[in-house]
């Protein structure tokens, strides 16, 4: 039975349901999975020279990966000519996400990988406004089926070419600022004493054991990397994060509950979409046609 570790970091969870879903389908096909969540509690990681294939996963912040999160990959064993693949997570999927991974897959090149694929897959912002519902729904779903594309490209050991427009790096390398920003905000981060019930889940959540509990409230540090799940997991909206708390989201998206809500469309994307949201039309359109040919290839 192929063996496949996934590498992933996630704030607010969204990459994790990523990469359970690729989890789930691979196990479907008869692989063995091991899931990996990075975080600073985690001293040393599984070696990839133990398994057949690596994933690596990841939220998009400012078409980067986070700095934390390159760090600890970093850490990892060199390998030879081992298949490796890419999956992230953003609230939007402009062309500008897709210059995110080269930072990572260059440094899985270095180490000796074989990068067969760099997926995208949208799940709802964790900061600026809150998706609706409907979208929020039929992004959850679709990264879902995403995962079987996922899934069926490994076990049919398919490449699919990864594109880099070189003219992007430059706006990368210029919003690497959110790195030192990060580290600057975070310091600023507090919890509204008059709210805070002192429940420490900002504690367990964050990644980078960046949030202490002192005198039963919440103390921020500069190891902070702007994912916003500290925020977006207080169950009372207490946590305020410094320069940018005009633009939080508080509460995680109910996916389990939307999806057995029939009420909650999953078509908010669609043909007759307008405004801003017009713009997410062409991937969906793009990852519908995957995924429509991964059926396809089912029946054959």
């Amino acid at each position: 039975m192929p063996k496949v570790v996934i590498y992933y970091f996630t704030g607010t969870g969204n990459t994790r349901i990523a990469a359970k879903a690729i989890q789930q389908e691979l196990l479907l096909v008869n692989f063995e999975v091991t899931l990996v969540e990075i975080r600073k509690d985690g001293d040393t990681w599984p070696d990839p020279n133990d398994f057949d294939i690596a994933g690596f996963g990841y939220p998009i912040h400012a078409f980067n990966a986070p700095q934390f999160y390159l760090k600890e990959i970093r850490k990892l064993a060199k390998v030879s000519g081992k298949k490796a693949f890419v999956f992230k997570t953003s609230g939007e999927p402009f062309g500008f996400n897709k210059i995110s991974s080269w930072s990572l897959i260059q440094m899985l090149k270095r180490k000796g990988f074989n990068v067969i694929m760099d997926k995208h897959m949208l799940m709802p912002y964790n900061i600026m406004f809150r998706y609706k519902d409907a979208l929020a729904k039929q992004m959850y779903i679709h990264t879902h089926e995403l995962a079987k594309v996922v899934a069926y490209s490994i076990k049919h050991e398919k490449s699919i070419p990864i594109k880099f427009n070189v003219f992007h790096l430059p706006m990368m390398y210029l919003l690497r600022i959110e790195w030192f920003g990060a580290r600057l905000n975070g310091p600023l981060f507090h919890a509204k004493k008059k709210i805070c019930t002192s429940c420490d889940l900002c504690v367990k959540v964050c990644p980078t054991d960046n949030i202490v509990m002192k005198n039963g409230i919440p103390s921020f540090g500069a190891d902070c990397t702007m994912c916003m799940g500290c925020v977006m997991s207080c169950p009372v909206d207490a946590i305020r994060p410094g320069l940018i708390s005009g633009v939080r989201i508080n509460g995680q998206y109910p996916f389990k509950k939307l999806l057995g809500d029939d009420r909650v469309s999953a078509d908010f994307i669609n043909d007759h979409t307008t405004g801003y949201f017009k713009l997410f039309k062409h991937y969906y359109d793009q990852t519908n046609e995957e995924i429509s040919q991964y059926y396809r290839a089912l029946k054959e």
